[in-house]
């Protein structure tokens, strides 16, 4: 079934065209839907209220099929959540949202997420074929977009075939897109498998004053095998942030395996702690993962970050290649590159940094460094044909005597160039003169 959602509707109507449509959310909500019915909302109109879907079943007398939500018209319709959820679905899969706004009262009004997809389920169970396309999502205390698994035996349900694609989320409270799922270091497994983030932005996400953990992050995807985060951009994250424990990142991933984040550019992300505020991150367990051809540039953090927190799984088996960071550690003592590590579970190893090039300038505000290895806890840390370049004012490196890294092939270089001149090209930022970099 096909129904249609207009302001100028009644709920007394069938909805099953748009000369009879339904007026309200309420109406929605009250609805049954399966596989394969859509809902369209009015484009350019507002809807007030509170979107839920729960535990859709699969009807065997019609081809299978998605739910899809979205507009009719031209444009897209918004929905108004308030202080409220603008979707919460709930043991479902087969969800298709598109050209849709969605709004809250504001992060520090607000209790809830733009969309929420939940998984309360035991044994493993996964939902599949979620799709989230042209979506707006703004002014929510928690995430813009989140998907979380909280089955009560600890088993690893949650999500799988997952695609958002050309959606922003900003100006929410803890981070613009995350994904969490049940935290069991002890058991082989994760909660989610096959993420793709891509053409997406997270901005402006400040953070949860008083949370008790890091907030204000932009794209944060945890307990998945298999994902790619690719073509989007996060910037201004994290300001609000107020816990010393930890920060936020502007795109980051942890407790995952086989990521890959490429061609995103992640730019003045900041931290109201001393923790963080960086670029990107590979953090606590993550496994056979690559990060290429991004550009990180003006963080309060590292530029490319690397942490092992304690009992976090195995960390081993990434490469980080052909990345560029300019002028990120404005805050603190973070590098360009920069490897924490508890040593849990045999600390950060086997992990390979490969033409990466990274311009570092001093701040005013804090201690930055090229790259920073000086952390115990690391081992077979190869970092080979990177170019390092600052102002002659801020350090090369730190560490780079320690025994679990190798230097081979890099070039280390003293030029004052000013950051105004790297220009955007193709997506990334190149020098004007490249017969400058080797």
């Amino acid at each position: 079934m096909d129904y249609y959602v207009n302001l100028h509707g009644k709920d007394s109507n069938s909805g099953l065209c748009k000369t009879q449509p339904w007026r309200s959310i309420k109406r929605v909500n009250t609805t049954e839907l399966l596989p394969g019915d859509s809902v369209r909302f009015q484009a350019n109109q507002t809807f007030v209220g509170n979107l839920s879907l729960t535990e859709i079943r699969p009807c065997s007398r019609r081809k299978v099929g998605a739910v899809k939500i979205g507009s009719y018209g031209e444009g897209s319709a918004t929905i108004d959540a308030g202080v409220g959820s603008g979707l919460v679905v709930k043991n479902s899969g087969g969800i298709h949202l598109q050209d849709l706004n969605f709004i809250g009262a504001g992060a520090s009004e607000n209790t809830g997420s733009g969309i929420l997809f939940i998984n309360t389920l035991l044994r493993d169970a996964k939902f599949t074929d979620i799709r989230i396309h042209r979506v707006n999502v703004s002014g929510f205390r928690d995430s813009g977009i989140c998907f979380t698994a909280e089955p009560t035996d600890g088993s690893w349900s949650g999500f799988r075939n997952v695609r958002i694609t050309h959606t922003t989320s900003h100006d929410n409270g803890d981070a613009g897109i995350s994904c969490t799922g049940a935290w069991n270091p002890a058991r082989a497994g994760y909660a989610h498998a096959d993420f793709y983030v891509g053409n997406c932005s997270a901005y402006r996400n400040a953070g949860i004053p008083g949370k008790g953990s890091h907030s204000g992050n932009g794209i944060i995807l945890a307990q998945v095998d298999s994902a790619t985060i690719e073509y989007c951009c996060a910037y201004e994250n994290g300001r609000l942030n107020d816990y010393a424990g930890g920060g936020p990142v502007g795109i980051w991933v942890w407790d995952a395996n086989r990521v890959l984040i490429q061609f995103n550019e992640s730019h003045h992300n900041r931290t109201g702690s001393s923790k963080d505020g960086g670029g990107f991150d590979l953090d606590g367990g993550v496994t056979n993962s690559t990060v290429q051809y991004n550009y990180s540039h003006n963080n309060d953090g590292a530029g490319y970050l690397l942490a092992q927190f304690e009992v976090a799984r195995p960390f081993y088996g990434n490469v980080l290649r052909y990345n560029l960071s300019v002028n990120d550690g404005r805050r603190n003592s973070y590098g360009g590159i920069h490897l924490w590590s508890t040593g849990a579970n045999g600390g950060i190893t086997d992990t390979t940094f490969f033409a990466n090039r990274i311009y570092i300038a001093e701040s005013i505000h804090g201690n930055p460094v090229a790259v920073d290895c000086v952390s115990d806890g690391i081992h077979n840390i190869r970092f080979y044909n990177n170019y390092f370049q600052t102002d002659g004012k801020a350090v090369f490196a730190r560490g780079k005597t320690n025994q679990g890294v190798v230097f081979e092939g890099n070039t280390f270089d003293i030029n004052d160039m000013d950051p105004s001149d790297f220009t955007e090209a193709a997506g990334k930022s190149y020098p004007k003169t490249p017969q400058q970099l080797p």
